[in-house]
């Protein structure tokens, strides 16, 4: 019987995961066989190997669902029996019993198959209880936590049945196991799956660091490394222990709660932002030494934007729109984490049923009704109401916002954030509202010609902010000395593209909306600003771009070409 009297549902039912999936090979809803070799080797195929590291900023569900669309309806159920066991610890603080099986039955219908609700597995005591909130970062960054489980279990039933059978009946060796796959550094799953299978050796911690923060206040001192969790671990068992005898009245040492949490936490409190050491606080002072911007307009571009929770970044090409984006953006979250961020670019044929949900075509013929990715981006941030979400629309002027919004664009407005103002939703007839927590940054170019007039509800509901070249910022000038740029050439960049600005200011035509912007001449990684890198961007990213302003000019723009090279 475990200590935590409380959790018994839900150890039991890891349990049960335990003897049917992990020793079984079985399904854990149904008499399949599903937790196989086999099983594995197909969802590292269509998942493991096809993420990358720069998916933080991409919607997990909405990729998921389209690397597992070639696999196998066993795929898809095996996916969805693992969402089980991910979310099994969480408390509903973090996310709720009925939000658990709703995602649970999403991936298991993209199966085909009858999705068995009924299932004791899936009722409110099992899924609705919860050990601990493992923090904003589980929810996420999920997509990391799942890659390494899958990849984890691929290993697993590699092994022969007595060798897994070994691990189950050795805590420490199963850690140490554990630690030597793939992704496994800095991941929440690891704690987690390592407490619902020993739960008297593990604690419900989800993270390394605050073992090492109890270790650090509570342990023998003994100098362990911070990055060996297996020590970490055995260390955390060793305090635990001691203060059971030295606190027999409590029912169980819960390191969460009083009085054991004083011990080690102080006036502390934990911090769901923190649940991963990669996420490093970010304020305004350091987006500020990224920018070439004055201090005083990016302070308030963000007071623009806490305060109307809706700024649109407008400017000719080049000026740093996306840039000054993620950074007006991690400054709202508080860390520099693309978890909490969602980027999408609008477009003449962007619709409501791509942005909010609609119906859409399945393999058997039928039409499915999916959620669109503005309404996952609010499901998200409803799920975890302590963090600031921001959601970056690029080109937001290429749309049709009446289209694209519907009846969200008066939910938008940051007097219309609650549920006295939820409303239909035209497909699903779900009542609905957009969370107070949502941000929404836009990005518009100037240059485009494709709308001469913004539309009229986007200016009633939006901030907006310009943003102009800053060839004649002095942190322009400091950054291409930086990059080893020489005096000469950083002045004449500044000189020549000040010169053609002015021109493009004073065309009738064209104004000040069309300036170019002086990211053209930001060195990328490995570059070294010199007279053939240059050229090289003249040529190939401003001539073109001349060519487009005066394009019934063709000799003018050749001469200006000509002008910037040099040559004329």
């Amino acid at each position: 019987m475990s200590r935590f009297k409380k959790a018994e549902p839900i150890l039991a039912a890891a349990e049960c995961w335990k003897q049917r999936c992990l020793l079984g090979a079985k399904s854990l809803f149904t008499e399949r066989s599903l937790w196989t070799r086999e099983g594995f080797d197909e969802l590292h195929e269509l998942y493991v190997e096809r993420t990358k590291d720069d998916l933080s900023a991409i919607s997990y569900l909405s990729e998921l669902e389209d690397k597992l669309k070639p696999g196998s309806p066993d795929a898809n159920c095996l996916w969805a029996e693992m969402t089980w066991v991910y979310h099994l610890i969480q408390h509903s603080s973090s996310m709720g019993a009925a939000k658990k099986r709703d995602r649970i039955r999403e991936i298991w219908n993209w199966s085909g198959r009858d999705f068995p609700a009924d299932h004791d597995l899936l009722n409110d005591i099992v899924l609705g209880k919860g050990v601990t909130n493992p923090g904003v970062a589980y929810n996420t960054l999920a997509w990391k936590e799942f890659r390494f489980f899958a990849a984890a279990m691929l290993q697993w039933f590699s092994l022969e049945i007595d060798k897994r059978k070994s691990l189950l009946d050795h805590p420490w060796d199963c850690a140490s196991w554990l630690d030597e796959g793939e992704f496994v550094e800095n991941r929440m799953f690891r704690h987690v799956v390592l407490f619902l299978l020993f739960p008297d050796e593990f604690e419900p911690i989800a993270t390394g660091h605050w073992k090492n923060k109890i270790v650090a206040a509570l342990g023998s001192g003994n100098g362990l490394e911070p990055t060996d969790d297996v020590a970490i671990d055995r260390e955390v068992l060793s305090i635990r222990r001691r203060l059971e005898r030295e606190y027999p009245d409590e029912d169980e040492i819960h390191f969460y709660r009083s009085p054991i949490e004083g011990l080690w936490l102080g006036s502390t409190q934990p911090d769901e932002n923190d649940e991963d050491p990669n996420h490093d606080s970010y304020s305004a002072t350091q987006a500020r030494q990224d920018l070439f911007l004055d201090p005083d307009h990016f302070d308030r571009l963000l007071a623009s934007i806490r305060f109307d929770k809706n700024l649109i970044l407008q400017g000719p090409p080049g000026t740093g729109k996306t840039f000054m984006a993620r950074r007006i953006a991690w400054c709202l979250i508080g860390r520099k984490d693309d978890g909490p961020i969602e980027m999408v670019q609008f477009h003449q044929s962007y619709a409501y049923e791509d942005f909010v949900e609609g119906f859409r075509p399945t393999k058997e013929g039928g039409f499915d009704l999916k959620l669109g990715v503005f309404r996952r981006f609010c499901e998200r941030a409803r799920d975890n109401p302590d963090t600031r979400h921001v959601f970056i629309i690029d080109e937001i002027n290429r749309g049709n916002l009446s289209r694209i919004f519907g009846e969200l664009l008066m939910l938008i407005e940051s007097d219309k954030r609650s549920e006295d103002y939820a409303v239909a939703l035209t497909y699903s007839d779900t009542r609905f509202h957009v969370p107070e927590n949502i941000f929404i940054l836009g990005m518009m170019n100037t240059a485009d010609r494709s709308l001469a007039l913004v539309d009229y509800a986007l200016r009633r509901r939006f901030a907006f902010e310009t943003l102009e070249p800053a060839f004649d910022h002095p942190a322009f000038a400091e950054h291409l000395t930086e990059k080893g740029a020489d005096p000469e050439l950083v002045h004449r960049i500044s000189e020549r593209m000040a010169k053609l600005n002015e021109t493009i200011r004073n065309d009738k035509e064209l104004g000040p909306g069309f300036q170019i912007g002086h990211s053209y001449f930001v060195p990328g990684e490995g570059d070294k600003p010199s007279d053939d890198w240059y050229k090289h961007v003249v040529n190939t990213r401003i001539a073109p771009l001349l060519r487009e302003y005066w394009f019934d000019a063709p000799e003018d723009v050749e001469t200006k070409v000509a002008q910037l090279l040099g040559d004329g």
